[in-house]
């Protein structure tokens, strides 16, 4: 006598995060390698026949978006839909909420989630294994997906009734609110968790503005302990805090340092049988739609490699003893995709040419300059907590100028 075995069924998310569509690199536009990275999206989700796609957090760079931006994130969503993927976003710190969750309840229907108020935290998107969206009061175990949007503390701690006004408060609330309602609703689903944080044990990159000052902004991994997986967004390097807690880091380098990391994009598979366990999750590398290099050596040297660099953005950091005149002249006329130079000692490490000796082909970020400055100064670059409070400083002079719309 046959026995007939049950059919396993199988989820798959794809977590990604910090698209910072509209962004620009040293000035460079970056419409084309963003259109390359969506597209090759498209096609993974054909490939790996992927269910739900995470976007956890900074869909766009500005809060209000350049035209091109829109147009990116109509194409991606778009060509999502078209293979019957489902996206689930919550706001990131660059997203204005507003803006990002417009015509959200519309998107709702065609299968595009959106998550950028207060009130969407206590909102999963529940889904069950045969890929139907399940209502709250079905008891069929599924995946509940909950987009926690960028929360300021200084602007929710108390409309939260947080404990303290801090990062790792708000987000604790945050979770707390999600198990009550996991536990009373749906207590043997699934549970995933898009959240956009500095979570300890992480290392940030240079292209993030960060802005937290001290260990404010820092939140423990073990607030996201009673996910099965947690999506982070915030930071640009991909990396593992723990077997369930992780960024997927941006899917483009957006400064020159962070070109020496490689992009990824990761899936997280749940599957309904037996007991709930740790989800596969397996890394896709993101390809270089557009090499980014930094080059070092006489101005020699570095036009000689020309050749070898036709397609890339360039960084030059010259180590001849004397200025080199027309240096920029030449740079350009070698590399189309020339960005920037600077002068720097062949007894310092790579990357840290002295402000007073840096001459550049385009403007600096503020970050980068500040960075500069203190190498100058000091020795060496700023540490992390430097940078927080530098951050900090400048977020405040920007808050004056007028007010921020990255935030709940």
């Amino acid at each position: 006598m046959s026995v007939a075995l049950a059919t396993v069924k199988r989820m798959r998310i794809l977590h990604t995060s910090d698209w910072h569509l509209g962004r620009r690199l040293h000035g460079v536009d970056l419409t084309d390698e963003h259109r390359a990275f969506l597209d090759w999206l498209h096609a993974l989700v054909d490939e790996r026949d992927i269910d739900v796609i995470a976007i956890a957090g900074d869909v766009y760079d500005r809060a209000i978006p350049h035209p091109d931006a829109l147009g990116l994130w109509e194409h991606g969503i778009a060509g999502l839909l078209d293979r019957g993927a489902r996206v689930v976003a919550s706001s990131g710190n660059h997203d204005s909420f507003v803006r990002l969750g417009l015509n959200r309840h519309h998107l709702e229907r065609a299968g595009v989630h959106l998550r950028t108020h207060l009130s969407d935290i206590r909102r999963p998107v529940r889904i069950g294994f045969d890929g139907a969206l399940l209502p709250n009061a079905d008891p069929t175990p599924g995946v509940s997906i909950h987009g926690i949007p960028y929360l300021e503390p200084s602007l929710v701690w108390e409309r939260m009734d947080a404990a303290r006004r801090t990062h790792a408060a708000v987000l604790s609330t945050a979770m707390e609110r999600i198990r009550a309602r996991r536990d009373s609703h749906s207590p043997d689903d699934r549970l995933v968790v898009l959240a956009h944080a500095f979570v300890a044990g992480s290392t940030s990159s240079e292209s993030e503005r960060d802005v937290s000052l001290g260990d404010v902004g820092v939140t423990p991994a073990s607030v996201f302990d009673d996910a099965d997986y947690a999506a982070l967004g915030h930071l640009h390097r991909p990396q593992e805090i723990s077997d369930r807690v992780r960024y997927s880091g941006s899917p483009l380098p957006f400064s020159f340092g962070e070109a020496r990391f490689s992009k990824e994009v990761v899936e997280v598979e749940f599957s309904d049988s037996g007991a709930i366990g740790k989800p596969l999750i397996t890394s896709h590398p993101v390809p270089e739609f557009r090499p980014v290099r930094t080059l070092r050596g006489t101005l020699h040297d570095v036009v000689s490699q020309s050749a070898d660099h036709e397609e890339a953005l360039i960084a030059a950091e010259l180590t001849d003893p004397q200025r080199v005149p027309g240096a920029v002249d030449r740079l350009r006329a070698a590399f189309p995709g020339f960005i920037r130079m600077s002068w720097t000692r062949l007894d310092e490490p790579t990357g840290t040419s002295a402000a007073g000796s840096a001459s550049t082909a385009v403007v600096r970020t503020d970050e980068e300059v500040f960075a500069d400055f203190h190498r100058a100064q000091r020795g060496g670059p700023p540490p992390p907590q430097i940078r927080r409070r530098f951050a900090d400083a400048l977020a405040r002079v920007h808050a004056a100028a007028g007010p921020a719309e990255g935030s709940v």
